[in-house]
């Protein structure tokens, strides 16, 4: 069995390190605009009263988009951070008749064992890359098999789609990143700030448990997480149809679509 950075499961647990994430309110401007834009491609009728699985839920913003525009839809909330639960579980009271919280790790090739049946639609907003940041010890090639996994509890005629984090394809394409990013040195400087608060809040953490090593790049973990080989491997989980319907630099929503069993 593959062995994973422990930051990875420190972070998302640490309310400290949560608290640092959502107040980085420009970022999380974006990611509601995303994750707004990744609702409007569901192949569904507004309204329709589709079941629906969240990867990774976090605090139920992502379900949250869904029920609005579903207000019929039936969610399945999975995180494997009881702080994320809680607040996914605070955000969603409103809906609580129409959603489930599960507890697991999509880390574990077992994560999917406590969900329950099958989905029209399966979504993710920043939570799939984890299994590969910071990977010294992380397998690179976990994403493949979510993915695979999760097609598995995509109905016929249903779908996936993934909004996340991705890594450049070479050298040149993150120098161009480099360069497009460097024309807001107002966003350069509020991302460096945020970024430095977090590498400190993991030193600590990573201090605390006696781990000196850090975190540590990995260019394995790097290759997996191109757009390219995302969707070699929603094509190889068996999706019909697999596309990014948007990019920009280092973000993007992938997904793919089931036609039948």
């Amino acid at each position: 069995m593959a062995t994973y950075p422990r930051e990875i499961g420190r972070q998302w647990q640490n309310p400290e390190h949560i608290d640092a994430w959502f107040a980085d309110r420009p970022r999380q401007s974006d990611h509601q605009r995303l994750r707004a834009q990744l609702v409007k491609l569901l192949p569904f009728e507004a309204g329709a009263a589709i079941r629906v699985l969240d990867v990774g839920a976090g605090d139920g913003a992502l379900s949250r988009d869904v029920l609005s525009v579903y207000p019929r839809a039936e969610v399945v909330c999975q995180d494997f951070s009881d702080v994320m639960l809680t607040r996914s579980g605070e955000r969603l009271a409103p809906f609580s008749g129409q959603v489930t919280f599960v507890k697991s790790d999509f880390r574990d090739p077992g994560w999917t064992r406590p969900i329950p049946g099958m989905f029209d639609a399966v979504v993710s907003s920043v939570a799939i890359h984890n299994v590969t940041d910071h990977a010294r010890t992380a397998d690179p090639g976990r994403i493949r098999g979510i993915f695979a996994e999760v097609f598995r509890l995509v109905k016929p005629g249903g779908c996936f789609l993934d909004y996340d984090h991705m890594y450049a394809p070479g050298p040149v394409t993150e120098e161009v990143y480099r360069k497009v990013r460097a024309a807001s040195q107002a966003d350069v400087k509020a991302e460096d700030e945020m970024e430095t608060r977090v590498r400190g809040m993991e030193l600590k953490l990573h201090e605390a448990e006696g781990d000196n090593d850090g975190p540590s790049s990995n260019l394995a973990a790097a290759t997996s997480r191109t757009v390219q080989t995302h969707l070699e491997w929603l094509k190889e989980a068996g999706f019909d149809e697999v596309d990014c319907f948007w990019k920009e630099m280092r973000f993007a929503i992938l997904g793919g679509f089931r036609y039948s069993g």
